[in-house]
């Protein structure tokens, strides 16, 4: 028995010691395995943004005659003449409005509609939550007519105000299923002592659900900004003058106004609308990050 044991031990340590020759490698290979779809990631997207960066220093001519990245004479020529522009400041304005209206829509009407899914208990809750994501497997060109012969029966044609609603309600089920799964990881026991201690339901959603679901509520409202800031088709449809337009269409416009191609001014006009966003992003990232794993876990 003793000899078996021995012989048992001296295998077990061939083993470890083979386990661990081969650590390193399989560590290795792990971190490649990890980092090489985050590396084509960050070349797929950085890639574009340093090429417009640029040509945004080039001169018209330099673009065709330097092909390489860095502009043998710098000059900040094309984001003064969009800068100057009445139509951009005026776009970057509407984007802004748009942005923020559609953010705080969605938030007000999906924190109610998710915390009635997380907390109560009705029939047909669970085949109700899922039919709520049909407006979002709906391509957004299938619902351009009827979108648009809504909106001019109704006399809500080329308003800032139409654009607001139309993204919100793309936007809704979204932020119903990322905060239905932040809710259910509150401890329901924190609502139980408040109601113990008289707090209505909406003072419970107001000074205990809301401070708790902050990372999702956040991570809701920057999702919404940025498909209202990026948003094309939709503006297309439903503005007619550049009074009510917004930055995406504002740059089409521009691409398609110009007889020659005017490359500097569009990757200009490309840069400053896409800075301002990374600028507020860096700075509420782990809030965003927060929310978007918060309800992993459940």
């Amino acid at each position: 028995m003793t000899t078996e044991l021995i012989d048992a031990a001296k295998t077990e340590g061939v083993r470890h010691t083979a386990g661990q020759s081969r650590s390193p490698m399989a560590k290795l290979g792990k971190r490649l395995l990890t980092a090489l779809p985050l590396i084509l990631l960050g070349i797929w997207t950085f890639v574009p943004f340093i090429v417009a960066i640029s040509v945004s220093f080039k001169s018209k001519i330099e673009t065709f005659a330097n092909l390489g990245l860095r502009p043998q004479d710098p000059s900040i020529a094309a984001y003064q003449e969009v800068l100057t522009d009445p139509n951009f400041l005026s776009a970057f304005a509407n984007s802004a409005i748009v942005g923020a209206g559609v953010a705080v829509l969605t938030v007000i009407i999906g924190l109610p509609a998710a915390y009635a899914f997380a907390r109560f208990k009705f029939r047909g809750r669970h085949l109700l939550l899922l039919f709520t994501l049909l407006p979002r497997l709906v391509p957004s060109i299938g619902i351009l007519v009827p979108i648009y012969r809504l909106a001019v029966a109704t006399n809500m044609l080329d308003r800032r105000i139409s654009l607001i609603f139309v993204y919100a309600g793309t936007l809704v089920p979204l932020a119903v299923w990322l905060m239905v799964g932040f809710f259910q990881q509150i401890p329901r026991e924190i609502e139980e002592a408040a109601d113990v201690d008289g707090a209505n339901l909406w003072a419970r959603l107001r000074y205990i659900v809301m401070p708790l679901a902050a990372p999702a509520l956040i991570t809701i409202a920057v999702l919404a900004f940025r498909e209202a800031w990026n948003e094309f088709t939709l503006v297309l449809v439903l503005t007619t003058t550049p009074a009510t337009r917004t930055l995406p269409f504002a740059l089409f416009k521009m691409g398609q106004s110009e007889g020659i191609s005017n490359f500097p001014a569009e990757a200009a006009f490309a840069v400053l609308t896409v800075l301002p966003f990374i600028l507020v992003y860096t700075r509420i990232e782990r809030y965003v990050v927060a929310g978007l794993t918060s309800g992993s876990g459940k």
